[in-house]
């Protein structure tokens, strides 16, 4: 992977598609790189510029020269920054779980370079709730290490549906055990922490672009609630919710999610 230096990070990211078309920044979520959207930024590519990258504290981003505490608008920044780095001034942003809490404040901090939002699976204010999930997941993660923790997770992010299909469990197992760069526990919390702090929820009003909202009916991690009060909160918005799947609803139901983010796109591009 090429690598971009952005501030303290030396970010590292994938571009593919053609040279000419409108850019798309995929932003993934809490303890997940880049690969993460491996079912769609082929797909995206076909028709967009797409741009995925491992965020600060995770995969060959790493903490960067100065590890430190954070929240959602460091994230937002350096985003920004790799967009500066490979010379792209406007981009539509899709995100999830953690990357659509990115994606709120990448439009709300650099609206001039946001074409359109797509917010999947996510929140737009950390509830005692969730901060509580958040937090458990820091302990499970330190006393226990990742491997306990993504086994954890992942029966928070996939449905039954998920886990009844052959194949399914050992090939997270198998991305688990290949990955180059685990994330250390440090990394985790200060990541987890950033989500924790996310309150955006009164400013989403002022987002100007046009705005995807993508829900599972089944959500467990982040339930229908949030996407519904984001929805409230910005009633231009486009906001679909998927029937029978949760949280991991672009490797669940891959063809159909694609086409809800592709149908957007090209309405807004």
């Amino acid at each position: 992977m090429p690598f971009a230096t952005v501030g303290d990070l030396d970010i590292a990211y994938d571009i593919d598609g053609p040279d000419d078309a409108p850019a798309v920044l995929m932003i993934n979520g809490l303890g997940a790189d880049h690969s993460g959207w491996f079912l769609q930024a082929p797909v995206i590519s076909q028709e967009f510029r797409t741009v995925t990258f491992d965020n600060r504290d995770v995969g060959l981003t790493g903490p960067g020269a100065n590890p430190r505490t954070y929240g959602i608008p460091q994230f937002a920044d350096d985003a920004a920054g790799l967009l500066d780095h490979l010379g792209i001034a406007r981009a539509h942003i899709v995100g999830a779980s953690m990357g659509g809490a990115i994606a709120q404040e990448f439009a709300l901090s650099h609206p001039e370079r946001t074409l359109s939002a797509t917010i999947v699976c996510s929140w737009a204010r950390t509830d005692p709730w969730l901060a509580e999930l958040f937090g458990d997941w820091e302990r499970i993660f330190a006393a226990q290490g990742q491997r306990a923790f993504a086994r954890t997770s992942w029966l928070w992010v996939f449905t039954h549906r998920f886990y009844n299909a052959p194949g399914n469990l050992d090939t997270l197992i198998a991305g688990l055990d290949a990955n180059p760069r685990p994330q250390t526990a440090e990394e985790f919390i200060r990541q987890s922490q950033a989500a924790i702090s996310h309150d955006v929820l009164a400013r989403l009003p002022e987002i100007a672009c046009p705005v995807n909202i993508i829900a599972g009916e089944e959500d467990l991690l982040t339930p229908l609630r949030f996407s519904k009060e984001m929805a409230a909160a910005m009633p231009d918005a486009r906001f679909t919710v998927m029937p029978e799947v949760g949280h991991g609803m672009f490797w669940e139901t891959v063809d159909q999610f694609n086409e809800h983010v592709l149908s957007f796109l090209r309405s807004v591009a």
